[in-house]
């Protein structure tokens, strides 16, 4: 039931509202008005007439409070007297009975005797300094507490060698300095910290003077900074600020020191391979400095702690280890299996040592070891492209993992098909799927169609354009290293794929082909001006030719100013010897039988002027005798007709293209 508010009666006048008083007390039983106004015309409560209620005493003037309201409450000078609340909702209570006033600000109340603070105000802040600090003084003190506390801690004169270090360095550093002054100022550094380098070596001022001198010092001073710092190798590779040290050793140092430094990290290099410091530097070391039999050896402490202060050169492989004795294989693996677990977990995935490993562990292990591995390299498929053991690894994961796998592969490549098509290993990858990925509608859609928006690109590159050239003509010798061709025809007999390679090969070509057609006849100068873009031009042609595109690519090769770049020189394209293989090849395509060849739409844009420029070279000679022989008899006939008028520059050449192309024409 709904209730409903009685209204008043309209005769019925409002309740007066309640008046505060303030009491007199020379007038006990008497009441005056209270409202009593000032010279301003506001109430002044404090004016009022004061009384004492009967039967209490009379408090004298000194012990009697005296109550004050004031726009916000009430305020009691000589007591912590609670008064009405502000506009804040909160009450300003002192915490001393003590004398104190508490007084009422525009931003909240403030006690004069403590630090009191009250209510906020409008902006919800509170009473700020109104001076600013200058920045310039504060940064100065800072800078000389700062030397105190340095000169407090260290003694004065190692204060004062490291402050001359530090100057040093720094003039050493400028790019203008001449350099007799940078070795003298070198050799000064130097013998200011001599039989000192091992103690400063780990801190993080000083270790980048060593820097340094390791960049602009002899090599006197190297080796000497060397041979301090050899016993604190490790610690150094794992210090925030000393492993900066160990890369200007190994990128300044002289090959003998190289050596030296990665014999020095040996029984350590799986514990340096899990540290995030220590991991890149290693990896530099190993992938640009060490060499095989050092490799061999940092590979081989993955293997099981026995290698840890012993090496083999007979174990060059995982199953080398195991080979006389099969009873250690499943100790081995495990040990294996634990470090490379122990680096991935860390998310130090992207080093060749850890790429060599693993792709000597997926070879070896077990099915169940493998299913599990493959399941974890899925997501880091594309660092683990970065190297040729890593890229192999993951050619093995497209290989034998499942459809869940290979759809989180490809769901992975999917954001890096562009860069990883033109990378000098990462192009191995797309190869793989395209060799071995049944679901080509998912490959289609996740990588050619990228590869197809984005063609001149990647054709530009010579990685990219043997992406694309797989895609149009897999396993084409002229492109191809048959060793390749060798391990991708292995990979894929050991795979899980089950459709026919015809099929797969057709579907993906028809997704990539017309593109390239359609680029070719609208731009035939980018695909003759280089050797690899030619060669990417005759393997289309080869699969499927037009007369559109034919007749682009004879009006750019009939050019008399025909020249194309290399090595920053502007060279006659039939002179090079790279085109010229390449046009020989276009001109072996009119053997097949086709209603318009390449003959055909050279004879009809060959001019005088190109004649003139190309009989008097020999390639040039070379590729008119090749398009003669291809060609049918009618060609044939037009082409030699048109040379014949120039039979006296012929004459004159003694190069070996020259006669035969005389001998051909003369037999007519």
């Amino acid at each position: 039931m709904q209730k409903i508010k009685r209204k008043a009666p309209e005769d019925s006048a409002s309740p007066p509202k309640k008046k505060k008083v303030q009491f007199d007390e020379s007038k006990p039983d008497t009441v005056k008005d209270l409202s009593i106004k000032d010279k301003n015309g506001k109430k002044d409560f404090a004016k009022g007439k004061k009384f004492n209620k009967p039967g209490f005493p009379v408090k004298s003037q000194k012990d009697k409070p005296s109550f004050a309201k004031g726009k916000f409450g009430w305020k009691n000078d000589k007591q912590g007297f609670k008064g009405k609340k502000g506009p804040g909702g909160k009450e300003g209570e002192p915490t001393e009975k003590a004398k104190w006033s508490v007084t009422k600000g525009k931003a909240g109340w403030k006690n004069d005797k403590q630090g009191f603070k009250g209510k906020k105000g409008p902006a919800g802040k509170e009473d700020e300094q109104t001076e600013k600090p200058k920045w310039s003084e504060m940064k100065k003190e800072k800078k000389t507490l700062r030397l105190e506390r340095r000169k407090a801690k260290a003694s004065a004169e190692i204060f004062e060698i490291s402050h001359k270090a530090k100057l040093l360095s720094a003039q050493i550093q400028r790019k203008v300095v001449k350099q007799d002054f940078r070795e003298n100022s070198c050799k000064e550094l130097h013998g200011l910290l001599k039989n000192q380098y091992k103690s400063i070596a780990l801190t993080h001022d000083l270790s980048r003077v060593i820097q340094v001198l390791l960049k602009y010092g002899s090599e006197d001073i190297k080796n000497d900074i060397t041979k301090e710092i050899m016993d604190i190798m490790v610690p150094m590779m794992q210090s925030k600020y000393a492993h900066h040290s160990v890369k200007r050793i190994l990128k300044y140092g002289s090959d003998a020191i190289r050596h030296q430094v990665i014999g020095k990290l040996f029984g350590h290099i799986v514990v340096l391979a899990a540290h995030t410091i220590s991991a890149p530097v290693l990896d530099y070391a190993y992938g640009e400095f060490a060499n095989k039999k050092e490799k061999l050896y940092m590979q081989q402490e993955f293997y099981g702690d026995m290698y840890k202060n012993t090496k083999d050169d007979k174990v060059k492989t995982l199953s080398d280890t195991y080979k006389d004795s099969p009873e250690m294989k499943s100790a081995i693996l495990q040990s294996c299996k634990a470090n490379v677990q122990r680096i991935l977990d860390k998310n130090l995935h992207d080093s060749e040592l850890l790429h060599s490993v693993l792709y000597d562990y997926v070879r070896e292990c077990s099915s169940e070891d493998r299913a599990e591995m493959i399941s974890t390299l899925s997501p880091l498929i594309v660092p683990l492209s970065n190297s040729l053991p890593g890229v192999n690894a993951a050619c093995i994961c497209v290989w034998q993992g499942t459809n869940k796998d290979k759809k989180a592969i490809l769901k992975v490549v999917k954001e890096h098909v562009v860069p990883l098509s033109k990378h000098k290993t990462g192009y191995r990858l797309l190869i793989a799927i395209f060799d071995s990925v049944d679901d080509t509608v998912l490959v289609k859609k996740t990588i050619v169609s990228t590869i197809a928006s984005n063609l001149k690109d990647i054709a530009k590159d010579h990685w990219g354009n043997m992406t694309l050239h797989w895609l149009v003509k897999p396993k084409d010798p002229a492109a191809f290293h048959p060793s390749f061709i060798k391990f991708l025809e292995e990979g894929f007999k050991s795979g899980t794929s089950k459709k026919d390679a015809d099929i797969r090969v057709n579907e993906l070509r028809e997704a990539i082909l017309p593109g390239l057609k359609e680029d070719m006849a609208a731009d035939p100068q980018f695909w003759l001006s280089s050797k690899s873009a030619m060669l990417l031009a005759i393997a289309v042609l080869s699969i499927e030719s037009s007369k559109e595109i034919l007749e682009a690519l004879a009006r750019v090769i009939c050019m008399e100013n025909w020249k194309i770049n290399v090595n920053d020189k502007e060279v006659l394209a039939v002179e090079d010897a790279g085109i010229h293989m390449c046009l020989k090849k276009l001109a072996a395509l009119d053997q097949t039988p086709s209603n318009f060849t390449l003959g055909n739409a050279v004879c009809e844009c060959l001019s005088a002027e190109t004649l003139n420029v190309w009989l008097p070279t020999n390639r040039g000679c070379f590729f008119l005798l090749k398009l003669i022989e291809n060609n049918a008899e009618t060609i044939s006939k037009k082409l030699k007709k048109k040379i014949s008028s120039h039979a006296k520059i012929l004459k004159q050449q003694s190069s070996e293209g020259a006669k035969l192309l005389l001998k051909s024409i003369e037999n007519k």
